[in-house]
């Protein structure tokens, strides 16, 4: 009887590096992280002045450029058997912009990769909603899909699900931000930092979540470890090549069912606050000519207000990708010294 090939991933030969791109940022990092661990050889494209420390460690091999420096980006490709690309222009950091990553660094990263020759191109865009065209953000990652699907790359497109990390901070506590110093919260983006200290810690202080949308709006919410894994999962596997795969939590829970883990993990109780969507899109209308990172913020807000259609994709079996419970998601915090505000 004929045995049936193998189609697991298996662990590669080629010992050129896995480039990361977006490496100091909060998902990148722990893609640099990770890859370094299990003795991948891994390059971190940093920029200048970034905080190069989140991903300085044994056995990844720091290049300083920028998407906006065709120079530099052409060489942090050069001999680099696949990309990771998890970079994004929704919170800029210091001399960056919306558009130099989303509109024009990503033209300059895949004209570089396909100049190198390189094999594998993984990039982290967002869920396809209704409303994408709506939202500067998604309307972006859209078109670098496209561009990414038209190179010739071989490549796969990954499309996760809210993380947890950031949504169980933005609706009013600092729980999920211990231990974590690349948290996209921590950038000290003026407009993210007044949306911080709006809500701050009322989850903690005072038992309030201040959500957008009701509490029955529900989201399948992802813990950025587990998209980090994911990612470095389909690097070699042969069922990720050319393909666009969603990525969805293991549980959908209502913003009622998060402020209950609250209660639970905190001990006290927990009531919800929302915010109607109108309000969200309004924003975003008002700030799209003058911010297209501050109305993707919003746009963002809108979207988690109204819902967000991804479903469990049933594919993870294949990837073998454990997800976190949001439960132990919070726990695993709460065991976590708290930090000076």
């Amino acid at each position: 009887m004929k045995t049936p090939p193998d189609r697991r991933a298996r662990p590669p030969a080629d010992r050129r590096p896995v480039l990361v791109v977006g490496a100091t940022g909060q998902l990148g990092c722990r893609v640099v992280h990770r890859l370094a661990e299990a003795g991948r050889p891994v390059r971190a494209f940093v920029r200048p002045g970034g905080h190069h420390a989140l991903v300085r460690r044994k056995g990844v091999d720091l290049v300083v450029g920028d998407l906006g420096d065709p120079a530099s980006v052409s060489a942090a490709c050069a001999g680099a058997r696949a990309i990771v690309a998890t970079a994004n222009g929704l919170v800029p950091e210091r001399g960056a912009s919306f558009a130099t990553v989303e509109e024009r660094g990503y033209g300059v990263l895949l004209e570089a990769a396909k100049q190198a020759g390189v094999g594998r191109f993984v990039f982290c865009s967002v869920p396809v909603t209704p409303h994408d065209a709506r939202v500067p953000l998604f309307r972006a990652k859209r078109s670098v899909e496209a561009r990414l699907t038209d190179s010739g790359l071989e490549h796969c497109i990954v499309r996760p699900a809210p993380f947890m990390d950031d949504w169980f901070a933005l609706i009013g506590s600092r729980l999920p931000l211990r231990g974590d110093p690349a948290s996209v919260l921590r950038r000290p983006w003026g407009f993210l930092q007044t949306f911080q200290r709006a809500v701050g810690d009322l989850i903690e202080r005072r038992g309030l979540a201040v959500v957008p949308g009701d509490e029955t709006t529900a989201h399948a919410f992802i813990a950025v470890e587990d998209v980090a894994a994911f990612l470095i999962a389909t690097i070699d596997h042969p069922e990720a090549s050319n393909r666009a795969l969603d990525l969805a939590g293991p549980q959908r829970l209502s913003w009622g069912d998060v402020a209950a883990l609250y209660a639970e993990v905190l001990g006290r109780p927990v009531r919800v606050q929302g915010t109607p969507p109108w309000v969200f899109r309004m924003q975003m209308a008002l700030m799209r000519p003058f911010s297209p990172s501050a109305a993707s913020v919003m746009g963002l807000n809108w979207l988690a207000a109204v819902g967000m259609p991804l479903n469990d994709p049933g594919h993870l079996e294949t990837f073998r990708v454990r997800r976190t419970l949001a439960r132990d998601f919070l726990r695993s915090k709460a065991a976590l010294p708290a930090e000076t505000p």
